[in-house]
C-alpha cells in the first residue's frame, strides 16, 4: 500500500500562513506562482491585517533615529525605525539597528526636511517641506514606497495632516488641515484615484496641537482631534489660554465615508483645567482622554463604547511620585508649555502601560499590577558597508506611532 500527499485546500494554507509574519511571507511568495497569487490577494491581505490587529502581532513604535554628531544643522539625516513592544517589555535598555532598508529622511532631499504625519494599518505618511509640501506613503515591512503626489503650499506653515481609511470604500485618505486666522481649511486626498485635493467643510473649532503623541488619532473610520468649543481664533486660542474652561474642551471626529464633523464630550470626572494639554490616544482599541490632575496624578480616560459619552470610564490614576516624575509646573508666562506625558501602548493583559515623556525624549514603563517604574534606554546604530556601526541618538519618540505590520500594498 503507498502512501499518498496530503493536499491542502487553498482555504487551509491561507489560514495557517495567515498567521506568519510580513517577511516570511514576503519570501513565501517565491514558492510557486498559486502562493504568490494568494499572498497577493486583496483578500488574504485583508485577513492577515485582521488578525495581526486583533492578536496585536509584532506590534511596535515607530519612531525616528537622528546621527550623534553632525557639523550642519541641514544636514542632519534621520532614519525611520521599529521599536518592538516586546522588547521594550523585555528589557528596557536595547539598540536598535537600521539597516538600508530603513526610510532615510534628509534635510538636504528636501525643504524643512521630512516627517511622519500618520500611520494606518501598516502604511505611514510622510510630509516633506515646510511650506511646499510633497506626500509620500510608505509599507515599512514590504519595503515599498510611492513616488511624491498631493503637492500643496501654504505660505504661513501653519498646518497639520492626518491619515485614515475609509472601510465603506477601500479608500485611504490624508486630510489636511490649513489654519486660517478665524478658521481652518480642511481639504481631503483620496489615494489611489486622481490624487486631487478637496476642500470639504471647514473645522469646527479651534484644533489644539501638541508635540507628545501627535495632534489626532485615527479610530475606526475616524480622525479625531481634541480643540476648544466656542473658540474659532486659532490665534485668540493660544492668546488667552489662561480663560480656557473645562466645558470648553471638545474631542471632535471625522466621519473619513461621511466626511462630516461629530462632537464629543470629555469625561465628566475632568473637574479641573490642567497645568498642561490633555492628549488623546487609542489604547487596547478605545479611546482615551488622559491629563495631568492637580499636578499630583496623571489620569486616563477610557471610551468604553467609541461615540458613547457615557461610556467613558477611569482606566488609571497614577501618582507622579509613582511614575518617578518629579516635574517642574512653573513656567514663565504661562504652565502649558512645561512639559507632555502621553500614553503610547498598553499591554494586552493592562497591566503594562507605555508612556512617553517630551522631557529628553524619555520612554517609560508602568506595571499597575505591582505598581512599579521603569524608565528605558534605547540607542539606534547604523551597520555600514564594511560592517562598522555607528552610533546614533534616538530623538523624536516622542512622535513614535504605534505600529503593526502588514502586506497592505501601496497604492
Amino acid at each position: 500500500m503507498t502512501s499518498s500527499a496530503a493536499v491542502l485546500s487553498d482555504d487551509l494554507i491561507a489560514e495557517v500562513i495567515s498567521f506568519l509574519p510580513v517577511k516570511s511571507l514576503v519570501q513565501f511568495r517565491c514558492v510557486s506562482k498559486s502562493w504568490k497569487t494568494l499572498i497577493s490577494d486583496p483578500i488574504f491581505v485583508k485577513l492577515h491585517l485582521e488578525k495581526s490587529q486583533s492578536q496585536k502581532r509584532n506590534s511596535s513604535l515607530l519612531t525616528i533615529i537622528t546621527k550623534h554628531e553632525y557639523f550642519d544643522e541641514h544636514d542632519k539625516e534621520y532614519s525611520v525605525v521599529r521599536c518592538p513592544i516586546d522588547r521594550i517589555f523585555e528589557n528596557p535598555s536595547f539598540t536598535v539597528f537600521n539597516d538600508s532598508h530603513s526610510h532615510h529622511l534628509n534635510f538636504k532631499d528636501f525643504q524643512g526636511g521630512s516627517f511622519i504625519a500618520g500611520s494606518c494599518n501598516g502604511l505611514i505618511l510622510l510630509v516633506d517641506g515646510v511650506f511646499k509640501h510633497w506626500l509620500r506613503v510608505w509599507n515599512p515591512a514590504t519595503r515599498t514606497s510611492s513616488e511624491k503626489f498631493g503637492y500643496c503650499y501654504h505660505r504661513r506653515g501653519d498646518f497639520r495632516f492626518a491619515f485614515g481609511y475609509d472601510n465603506s470604500t477601500g479608500t485611504y485618505k490624508v486630510v489636511a488641515l490649513f489654519k486660517r486666522l478665524k478658521t481652518t481649511e480642511v481639504r481631503i486626498l483620496n489615494l489611489g484615484g486622481d490624487l486631487v485635493w478637496r476642500n470639504i467643510e471647514s473645522f469646527p473649532f479651534a484644533p489644539l496641537s501638541l508635540d507628545v503623541g501627535g495632534d489626532y488619532v485615527y479610530l475606526s473610520g475616524t480622525l479625531n482631534w481634541l480643540a476648544i468649543h466656542n473658540n474659532h481664533s486659532v490665534a485668540d486660542l493660544w492668546d488667552n489660554f489662561e480663560d480656557i474652561t473645562i466645558e470648553q474642551y471638545i474631542i471632535v471626529s471625522l466621519d473619513l465615508e461621511t466626511e462630516t464633523y461629530h462632537q464629543y464630550t470629555v469625561p465628566l470626572g475632568f473637574a479641573e483645567v490642567p497645568p498642561n494639554v490633555p492628549v488623546i490616544a487609542v489604547l487596547r482599541g478605545c479611546l482615551c482622554f488622559s491629563y495631568a490632575n492637580k499636578e499630583t496624578d496623571f489620569v486616563i480616560w477610557q471610551m468604553k463604547e467609541f461615540g458613547i459619552e457615557d461610556s467613558w470610564t477611569q482606566l488609571l490614576k497614577i501618582s507622579y511620585h509613582d511614575l518617578l516624575i518629579d516635574y517642574d509646573f512653573s513656567f514663565d508666562g504661562g504652565t502649558m508649555f512645561c512639559f507632555q506625558l502621553a500614553p503610547l501602548f498598553l499591554s494586552e493583559d493592562g497591566d503594562t502601560l507605555v508612556l512617553q515623556s517630551d522631557l529628553e525624549s524619555q520612554t517609560i514603563l508602568y506595571n499597575r499590577r505591582d505598581n512599579r517604574t521603569k524608565q528605558t534606554k534605547i540607542i539606534g546604530s547604523r551597520t555600514t558597508a564594511d560592517n562598522r556601526t555607528s552610533d546614533y541618538d534616538v530623538v523624536y519618540l516622542d512622535e513614535a506611532k504605534d505600529y503593526v505590520e502588514s502586506l497592505v500594498p501601496i497604492f
